[in-house]
Order: C-alpha cells, then structure tokens, then sequence
C-alpha cells in the first residue's frame, strides 16, 4: 500500500538531505561505551580502567568498561558470569559452556552430591575435583551428554576440571590418544580438527634440516587460533595478532593473519577462510582497508589536543598476549641509537628532527636478546573532536611488505596497526657445540637471524589556516633482514639506523572545496529538481506515485541532472586549475552516459507525442451559382455538418506536417561552424598551454562554450523566429496544432484563419485585402488577442473520448488500401469499408476538436488564464482547475511547445555534445577526431529525430509517407 503523496514527496527529500549531510561531515565517528553499536575500528574513546564498577570488565581493544551481563546480548548464563578485569568468567563452582555462536559462554552451576539444597542445573551431579589439578578439560558437549542418562543435547565445548572420561573426580592425566595437551589444558582431538591446517605455516617456517633446530613460537599455532576464533579467548586473539607481527605479515594462506585479513580488508580474499573459522569482526584491529579508505584516512585533518605537538599514546603487548604497558609515547621508546631522540613539538626545524647512527651487530643481537620477541607496540594519537578526547590509531606503513607499499598512491597501500623494532630467529643449540657465554662469538651463534627496522619516519601534515589541525601522522617503517648462518660474519659490523620525523604544511586547495562541498551540493540540487519534476509529471498524467514507471521517470530526471551536476564540477575544477586526467574521466565519462540516455529517451518521447492538425474549412470545388469562395462557410460555421461533407482538406494539412518536420530537425546553432572555430581558436591558444592537459581541456571548453553562445545570441538578433514563422503558416492554412505529450499535457497552436477560409482565389484576395482596410481582424483564440500558443490540461474524460473517437482507425490499421484513398473518395464510388471507418473515424476527431475549441461541447469545456511568475520559472502548474469536464490553456509567450524539437532541447544537446568532445579528447589526445565525432553525433542524431518525427507524423495525421519530406 502506498504512503500519502503529500508525505513520500516531502520524505524522500530531507531523508536523503540527512544522508548527504551526514556523509559530507569531516568529523571522525565516536564510538559509544554501549557493546552492542559496532565500534569505530581505529577511533576510541579512553575510558580509565578504575572507572569500571563492579559488574563491568575493561575491554582493551576499545578501551573502555563494559558489563558482562550486557557483553554478550544476554547470552551469560543468566547473569552468572564475573568480571576478571579484562574478560568475564564463570564463578567458581560453575560449568563453563562455549556455545557456538554466541560471545560469551553460559555458566551452568556443578551439582555436587554432597549437597543439600536446591542446585538447579542442567546437568548431572559431578565428581568433586581434587584440589590441585593439572588439567582442564575441553571436550564437545554432546559427547558427554551421550554418557549422561538424561540431558538436554547443547552444541557446544564445555570446559571443566573434572576428566569426563573418568567418573572418580580424576583431573591428572590427558591420554594423548585422543587429546591434546597445551599448558594446562587437555583439548579433544575433535575440537582441534578444523584448525590443523595451522600446522602447514608450522612447518613452514622450520628448517628443512632436522639437525639445525625446531621452530620457534608458531608450534602453538593451532591452538591459539583455537582458543581466539572458538573460545572467543582475548589473549589469545592477541597473542594470534602479536605472531602475526612475528611472521611479519605473512600473507600465506594458513599464517596466523589470515583471520584477520579475513574479516579487517576490504578486498577480502575467500581463500583465507576455513571450516572453522567464522566471518566475524575480528579483534584487535590489526588491519587497515585498502582502496579509496586509506586514501580518505591519510587526507583527514584532526583537532589536536595540545597545540604545540603530537600527543601520542601506545600499548606494548607481550607475546603471549598479555599487556606489559600503556601511557604516553615517545620516540626514546623506538630509538637504537644512544642519541637523544626527536622531540614531538610540531613545525620541528630539520636539525632537529633526526637522528641516526651505525649499530654493531652485537648491539643489535643484544637488543634482540633483552627484548626476546615479546614486545609488540601500538601507536595512538590523543585528538579532540565535539569536546571530547579520542584516540585514533596511527597507520604503519611497512614498505618492505609488499610492492605495492612502494608506490606513490596511498590507496593501494596495505597498512597495518601494530609493530615490532627487532625480531630474532633463535637457533637451538642443543645439537651443535657451541663457545661459552664468556666468549664474544657466543652471541653470534644464539640466532639465525635478525630482523629490525633500519629506518622509521613519523610523517605528518600541517594546514597552514588552522595551525591546530594536523594530518594523521603515518609511521613509515623500512626492515633489513640480516643472516647469521654465514660464517663471514663478525660482531663488529656495522649497520644503519635512523630515526627521523617530516612535516608538511599544506593548504586545502580548491579541489578539496569543490569536490567535498560543491559536489555534493550539486547532487543534493539534482535529487530535488528530479522529485520536483517526478511530482509535476504525476499530475500531468494522472499517474498514481507509487508505480514502476514514476520509479523509471525518476530515474531518468535524475539521470539528466546528475550529468549536470557532474559536468559543472568538471567545469569547476577547470576553473580553478585543481583538476587531474584521472579525476577528469572519473566525472566526463559518467555524465556523457548519463546524459546520452537522458537524451535519447526525451527525443523519442518529443517525437511520439499524439498529433492532431485541426482543419477550419471544406476544402474547395467548383460549384454551380457560386462566384467567389467568399461564399462559402467555414467549416466549424455549424457543428452539425455532414461527415461526407467535412472531410479534411488534404494540400494545406500537408504543407504544415511538412512544416512542422522541417521545424522539428531546426536548430539554434552548427556544430560544424562550432568546431571549425574551435580547432582554430585550439591551434592559436594552445601555445599558452605549454602540454598541461587541464589547461588544454579548460580551453576547449572556454572556446566551445564562447562559440556557442554567440551562435544563440546571432541567432536571436539577426534570424526570425522560426516558431513564429510555423504559427504564421498556420493562421495562412486555416489550421490549428493541437498535441499532447501526455494523458493531461500538451500544446495547442491556434491556427484559424480570421478571415474565416485559406483556399482562396485572386479575386476573393483582392476582396480580403479591402475589409482589412475597414476592419481589422484578430487571430487569437480570445476575440480581443493575438495570442496564439498554450500550454493545455484538458479535461479528463477528453483523452477517454477521443481514444473512443480513434477505435474504428484502431481496428483498420490492418487494411490493404493505401492511405491516399481517403482523399479520393468522391472519385471511388465503391471504397473499402475499412478505410470508410477510417475516414469517418479521422473526420468526427477533427468535428470534435473544431467543437471543442469552439466551446460547443457541453459537457467539455476550458478556462484560459496566464502562468504566473513561479509557475513559468519552474515549468510546472500549480493553480490549475482541471475537473472531469473542464480544462486549463495557460497562454504560451515562450513558445514552450519547441521542448518537444531539437530547437527547444540545444542546451541538452549541446551539453551532449561538450561532455562526448572533451571525452574523446581524453582518450585520443586529438582535438580534429573529437571534433569530427561530435559534428557526426550531431548529423546521426537529426537524422534519427527526422525520421521518428515523420513516422509519427505519418501514423498520427493519416498522411501517407510519400507526401512527406
């Protein structure tokens, strides 16, 4: 069922005005302390972790408090789970059951049999526990639910400290035949399945050799990939992060990123994804989105919170998962160097902002070794936005980590949110013989190999109008990698190190204005117009809002204006000189398309329109006792005039189709004159382009639009008015244009002759030219005007009548008599039936419109009365009296009826014609293919508008085609 008209017009509007709006906003998103709103993936709001009351756990990935009843919408287990500082359990005493598809697990209480009072549960008394157990079971709840007698079936893992497998309370032993052991856990064997595909990075990051050692940190892989994706175990999920750090960003196919990569990229790839893994929001946040994200991300300013430099804040996580450290950042905590780091004072003079210096291997390995792999750092920014203070997590580009990290355009970057400065690969020596620790080629045989970053650069930008805004700051990391297994290798080498932070000041140019501001205004503007248009077209067909085809009109207006829209943001671009090749295609080539299928629909529309030429008079014949055809009557002098007599005159209805197909292919301006001067005014003027292609395009457009606009105003000046000529002509031939484009629309050129008859010899002539000389006759339709264009809403029951009128023409249109028969009736004597009710059918339509136009219909009647100022302006009807019986001609001084031929749609094809020269100047580089293609567009599309019009001219007035032009 429909809404009111009344509300959808005005709702559709302002909901898309409140959509524009919010997406034009600068302003980074806030998340809400409330867990169930999706957080925004790198800007957060601290929350002090002593703030947290009792019920609540503090959550590190968004740094704040959130409740453990509410954590995980209701799914807790009644309310039984506890807060343990950053996660929630189940007390003890109590079942803990991971469910499948839910966050966090169900608390079911343990029924002791010792017990007394009431103990609801689910499940069956349980073995007491000893008090000092080595293990904690993991098995499927339907495996033990198989060994209950009675007990609801739960899908899910069930954790406890009793050994399922043994009824006496024993918790000591884990049989390694169907489990598996990992630090005090006894995991069955089934639950691990979906997640043994881990093992492959395992083993792919071990030595081949099974004498040089194992490998180091990734044999847990599986497991801890476990205990994150199923368990939904926080430290584990960071540990699964901090390996894949470790395994600097492996992007193989089972590496530890793979989760993460899964459900943090845009693009993602589905060969990340495994039966056990589900596609859910992962976290941490380790990942930037590529593409038009990061490109949008880097561009953004950010109100600082401390005017004078960047506040920075970062977490330090330990391998396993476990938080080591937060509070405030500084370089000190990434420099190598035994140097004093760069300050963090924004506008740092160059002097001062770096520092560098050569490492010795040795320091390095004993960096590696204090730091032992366990300290993964995550940088913040301390930012203010509507009084409030955020943290937006800083981007790190790695430029070792993939090609495309090397490139200049930031949005085929793969960023990341975490780092490490050095990581070894330790060697086990347990094998080999190896010096003392006493010697100093000890050290050189504890690794394989170091990884560490030889250069980091902290990279912001600063706006020169608003000094307290600056762009996010982007943390540039190179790597060396260096191979300890050669022999050729000493303690004293040398390798480099620097650390350095840039700035650049930048202004918002007037790209940024127009592409952030102007565009989406323009959009907005091209929405509007359309619904506004959308609503005027319902009225005029009479058409309910809520069918397909106000869906499709909608579409096509907007379709139109967003070329608009498009084309005069290029145009803007041009103007200020803000506009790029890439940023150029991006908005021509949309909008030509647009545009082209704006077109050709509203011309194959304008050419279908319902036609009717209204004759005013008999046609004439040499009748016996008449002298002059001033004798003779007009046609409409009574209404009751015989069909056979009033048959409509052939020679003047065909010299005004003729006219008004020739009038319908006229244009206001030559493309061809347009190009010529084009391509000269191009070859004189290029010289000052010196090869800038925004400049190149800037002067065809200035050139093009020039040429163009002096052709409109040429032709206004100095060329007589073809419409006035073709209104002329009418009043000449004694007949009237009636049209209709749709159901309750149309035009009407009011033709009659006021002398009363057009056919006409020297002598009636003469006679005409001596009344003019004592009487002066009007040819408008009122008695005291001279106006003859308007703009028509019949009556309603006009268009059913005259379909009622058209039926016997309808049903002959299979005949096999040639049209021209009709005006060879007083010869035939015998003519077909079927084109007799043609005939008669042609001949009442014209009887009807006569009476109508003459207001001798009753029951069918019209009011003529002038638009007024906002009526005109925005083409529309808004105080109309339109009933079922009576109608509104509004008077036409703009000749509105050429929207229906080419000479009232130029700016439409000119626009056409612009977006397909500037298009194929970017494709070609050649103004002369582009030229010749525009002045070729031109001569297809008056030949096609030409041959519809004639059809239609053809089916509409029953003129058979050979009569026509």
């Amino acid at each position: 069922m429909c809404f009111p008209h009344k509300v959808l017009h005005w709702g559709v509007p302002l909901t898309w005005i409140a959509l524009l709006l919010q997406l034009g906003s600068c302003s980074l998103a806030t998340p809400t302390p409330n867990p169930t709103q999706v957080p925004t993936p790198q800007t957060f709001r601290f929350q002090n972790p002593l703030q947290c009351v009792k019920n609540e756990f503090y959550n590190l990935n968004l740094f704040d408090c959130v409740p453990c009843n509410e954590a995980g919408d209701g799914d807790g287990g009644l309310g039984k789970l506890q807060p343990d500082k950053f996660s929630c359990k189940c007390p003890t005493g109590h079942l803990t059951i991971y469910e499948r598809g839910k966050t966090w697990p169900t608390c079911d209480e343990i029924c002791a049999p010792d017990r007394s009072d009431n103990c609801s549960t689910v499940w069956l008394p349980q073995s007491r526990p000893s008090t000092a157990c080595s293990y904690r079971y993991l098995n499927s709840t339907s495996v033990i639910a198989s060994q209950l007698p009675v007990h609801p079936l739960i899908s899910g893992i069930i954790l406890t400290k009793t050994n399922p497998s043994n009824g006496e309370g024993d918790c000591q032993t884990c049989e390694m035949g169907h489990n598996f052991r990992y630090q005090d856990f006894c995991v069955a064997s089934s639950l691990l399945r979906p997640y043994l595909h881990y093992n492959s990075f395992w083993q792919a990051t071990s030595n081949p050799r099974p004498d040089s050692g194992t490998p180091t940190h990734f044999g847990d892989l599986k497991f801890v990939a476990f205990f994150c994706l199923t368990l939904r175990n926080d430290t584990a999920c960071q540990q699964l992060a901090n390996l894949c750090v470790l395994s600097h960003y492996s992007l193989e196919k089972h590496s530890p990123c793979s989760a993460f990569l899964l459900t943090q990229v845009s693009d993602v790839v589905m060969k990340y994804a495994h039966s056990g893994e589900q596609a859910r929001a992962l976290q941490p946040f380790l990942f930037y989105k590529k593409g038009r994200t990061t490109k949008d991300l880097l561009s953004k300013t950010l109100q600082l919170a401390e005017r004078r430099e960047l506040r920075l804040f970062s977490t330090t996580f330990g391998l396993d998962g476990r938080l080591k450290r937060w509070g405030a950042f500084g370089l000190e905590m990434v420099n190598l160097c035994q140097r004093p780091a760069p300050s963090l004072r924004l506008a740092l003079p160059k002097q001062e902002s770096e520092v560098s210096c050569q490492l010795s291997l040795e320091r390095l390995i004993d960096l590696a070794t204090r730091q032992a792999n366990d300290e993964f750092l995550t940088v913040y920014l301390n930012f203010s936005s509507n009084w409030h203070f955020l943290l937006h997590q800083l981007p790190v580009l790695i430029e070792t980590l993939t090609p495309e990290n090397q490139r200049s355009q930031p949005e085929e970057w793969q960023l990341v949110k975490r780092f490490q400065m050095i990581s070894a690969l330790p060697r086990d020596n347990r094998l080999h013989q190896t010096l003392p620790r006493y010697e100093d080629g000890h050290k050189l045989q504890m690794y394989h190999s170091l990884h560490y970053v030889e250069d980091l650069e902290l990279h912001y930008t600063l706006d020169k109008d608003q000094p307290d805004r600056a762009g996010l700051p982007l943390i540039r990391l190179r790597y060396r990698h260096i191979e300890l297994g050669s022999g050729n290798v000493s303690s004293s080498q040398l390798y480099p190190f620097r650390l350095r932070v840039s700035y650049e000041q930048v202004k918002r140019g007037w790209d940024w204005l127009v592409l952030e501001l102007a565009l989406p205004l323009l959009l907005l503007i091209a929405f509007v117009a359309a619904v506004f248009r959308l609503q005027n077209l319902r009225r005029r067909r009479k058409s309910d809002l809520c069918q397909m085809s106000s869906l499709m009109e909608f579409l096509l207006q907007l379709a139109g204006n967003a070329a608009y829209a498009l084309l005069a943001t290029a145009l803007l671009l041009l103007l200020v000189q803000a506009s790029s090749p890439r940023l150029l295609k991006i908005l021509l080539y949309p909008a030509c398309l647009l545009q082209l299928l704006f077109l050709g629909v509203q011309l194959w529309r304008s050419s279908q329109l319902e036609l009717f030429l209204i004759d005013w008079e008999r046609p004439r014949s040499s009748c016996e006792g008449q002298r002059l055809n001033l004798d003779s009557s007009s046609l409409c002098s009574s209404v009751r005039t015989f069909v056979a007599e009033s048959s409509v005159s052939a020679w003047r209805v065909l010299f005004t189709a003729n006219a008004w197909i020739r009038l319908s292919v006229s244009q206001k301006y030559s493309t061809l004159g347009q190009v010529f001067v084009l391509i000269a005014g191009y070859q004189f003027l290029n010289r000052f382009s010196h090869g800038d292609l925004g400049l190149q395009c800037g002067l065809i457009v200035a050139v093009y639009l020039l040429t163009y606009l002096i052709q409109i105003l040429g032709h206004r000046l100095f060329v007589t008015n073809p419409l006035q000529k073709f209104i002329d002509l009418c009043s000449l031939a004694n007949i009237s244009l009636f049209s209709l484009t749709e159901p309750g629309f149309g035009y009407y050129i009011h033709g009659r002759s006021p002398h009363g008859f057009a056919d006409t010899d020297m002598s009636s002539m003469i006679l005409q030219l001596q009344r003019t000389q004592t009487m002066c006759g009007r040819r408008g339709l009122l008695m005291d005007s001279d106006k003859q264009a308007y703009i028509i809403l019949p009556p309603r029951n006009l268009h059913i009548y005259l379909e009622r009128l058209l039926l016997p023409f309808q049903r002959s249109l299979t005949g096999s008599l040639s049209q021209t028969l009709l005006y060879q009736k007083d010869i035939v004597p015998s003519i077909d039936g079927q084109m007799e009710r043609t005939s008669i059918a042609y001949a009442s339509v014209n009887r009807f419109f006569c009476a109508f136009i003459d207001h001798a219909i009753k029951d069918m009647d019209y009011i003529i009365k002038e638009k007024s100022i906002l009526e005109q302006l925005l083409n529309c009807e808004i105080e109309n009296y339109i009933t079922e019986n009576k109608g509104t001609f509004y008077i036409d001084d703009s000749y509105s009826f050429s929207r229906v031929l080419l000479l009232g749609n130029h700016v439409h094809i000119f626009v056409l014609e612009l977006l397909l020269l500037l298009s194929l100047f970017l494709i070609t580089s050649h103004l002369l293919i582009a030229g010749a293609a525009a002045c070729v567009f031109n001569m297809v599309l008056r030949h096609v508008f030409r041959h519809w019009v004639r059809r239609n001219v053809s089916r509409k007035t029953l003129i058979d085609e050979r009569f026509l032009l």
